[in-house]
């Protein structure tokens, strides 16, 4: 194809975003009952090529902002010229529109269109700008330019679902709506994680959708058994979760789940993945992973995601599963300090890790699920007496802490019992107290919007990634 051909196909593509702008104003204004669907797009003016269109948009967002409604004569009054000439007038304009409007059902997939042409213009944008900029700059700082740009573009790229934008009282009237629903039994309540000592802790009672929870600890005090475990309890009630594991192999993750199933007579997963196992076990473990594979479970264990990544794949899934009819519940990312961060904070890691815990709770409301961000501490927690994690321990981590609903810090004393020099020379005190706190893990929840601080002391198998109230097994 020659350069006139390729200048023709640009230019005939914009023509036709121009038409969908269009379209898209008329369908507002024939169809304002509509309007809401395209507001969470979070659709501006600036994303607007045509700028009739955009001048349109800002009547429109005005007219919103003062509570009024939206007709052809308010959003026309004076402004048909904008996008059919000068001189035009709104009945001109309204007989346009009256043909070409997008439906009421299409309004935010037309929206969606216009916010990626706004990408792909800022992309031509950046490429231009880079080809009169490559002769003098240098081609580190020129090529880090570009990358800045493209990840800033990506964000732009996600829609804001999942956000409210109203008067006080539209969205208090809502509320009202749904707890009168919840309380009737015609709306289900926030999904619980199945661990009653947890969920009276925690925020709606549970996994609320659009909550960042951080799960933090040390190495070994069970981030990855906590983690999996609520994975699979989620699915097997039949919500839907991704877990996006990060630096365990997505075996590892599912024989865990699949051990945690089996329950208390069944394999321990490392066994499983070493191939130790009876001919009972195996059996056991083969009819579980059947059974598995009908629960609306998806594990990712891509490594080197950034958090835009994590989003964008999320996203895919949950449009997958919706499909299904099981909307998404859970993400579970493990863990935060692997998730590659962006070019912007290159070398600042507590910028990176801010960036990410963010980026967590942004896709919690867009996908309207709750999100778990698994986080390592640092090596401090091990100087203490006392090795129980405090908050302070995760502030060392950027705004961690600031994005969270809710922080739940893990430890295992049978973990640090079990690697002491009493217990090593057989004490038998030592002895005692590991047998005694060998299938204890306490969950402090250091943070909890809408829920309570305090501690959840639950039953655990680390062995086979049991956890479970401690009622349970006393």
């Amino acid at each position: 194809m020659n350069a006139h051909a390729q200048v023709d196909q640009i230019k005939f593509w914009f023509d036709s975003i121009v038409e969908i702008e269009t379209a898209l104003i008329g369908g507002v204004i024939l169809h304002p009952e509509a309007l809401g669907s395209v507001l969470q797009t979070g659709l501006e003016a600036a994303h607007f090529g045509d700028l009739g269109c955009a001048s349109l948009w800002q009547r429109i967002e005005g007219i919103v902002s003062r509570g009024g409604a939206i007709d052809h004569r308010t959003v026309l009054q004076g402004g048909a010229g904008l996008v059919v000439g000068e001189g035009a007038s709104p009945g001109a304009f309204l007989a346009k529109i009256m043909a070409e409007a997008a439906r009421a059902n299409s309004l935010a997939e037309y929206a969606s269109i216009v916010r990626s042409a706004w990408v792909i213009r800022r992309v031509f944008d950046a490429a231009d700008k880079a080809r009169d900029e490559v002769a003098g700059a240098d081609s580190v700082t020129l090529a880090r330019s570009l990358i800045e740009t493209v990840d800033g573009l990506r964000d732009s790229a996600i829609e804001r679902s999942g956000s409210t934008r109203g008067s006080l009282g539209k969205i208090a009237a809502a509320v009202g709506l749904a707890a009168q629903e919840m309380l009737q039994g015609t709306r289900e309540r926030p999904p619980a994680t199945g661990l009653s000592d947890l969920d009276k802790h925690l925020p709606m009672g549970g996994l609320a959708p659009g909550s960042l929870i951080i799960l933090a600890g040390r190495t070994g005090q069970g981030k990855t058994l906590v983690a999996s475990a609520l994975g699979g309890k989620m699915a097997t009630r039949g919500k839907g979760a991704i877990y996006f594991s990060l630096e365990v192999p997505a075996s590892e993750i599912s024989a865990r789940i699949i051990c945690e199933r089996i329950g208390g007579r069944g394999p321990v997963y490392g066994d499983v993945l070493a191939g130790k196992l009876t001919e009972d076990q195996l059996e056991k473990f083969i009819w579980a992973s059947a059974e598995a594979e009908k629960l609306p479970l998806h594990i990712d264990d891509t490594p080197a995601l950034t958090i835009q990544d994590i989003h964008l794949a999320a996203k895919k899934q949950a449009a997958t599963m919706a499909r299904a009819d099981t909307p998404l519940s859970l993400v579970i990312i493990d863990h935060a300090q692997i998730v590659k961060g962006s070019s912007r904070h290159q070398g600042n890691r507590v910028g990176e890790l801010g960036e990410i815990a963010n980026g967590a709770k942004v896709m919690a409301k867009q996908l309207g699920c709750a999100v778990v961000l698994c986080c390592q501490l640092n090596r401090g927690v091990e100087a203490r007496d006392d090795k129980r994690p405090m908050l302070s321990d995760l502030r060392a981590s950027g705004e961690l802490e600031e994005a969270a609903d809710a922080v739940l810090m893990l430890y295992r004393e049978a973990y640090y019992l079990e690697r002491s020099q009493a217990f090593r020379s057989e004490d038998p005190a030592a002895i005692e107290m590991m047998a005694a706190v060998r299938n204890q893990i306490e969950i402090g929840i250091e943070k909890s919007r809408q829920g309570s601080t305090g501690r959840a002391t639950l039953w655990c198998d680390p062995g086979r990634s049991i956890l479970a109230d401690q009622q349970r097994w006393s």
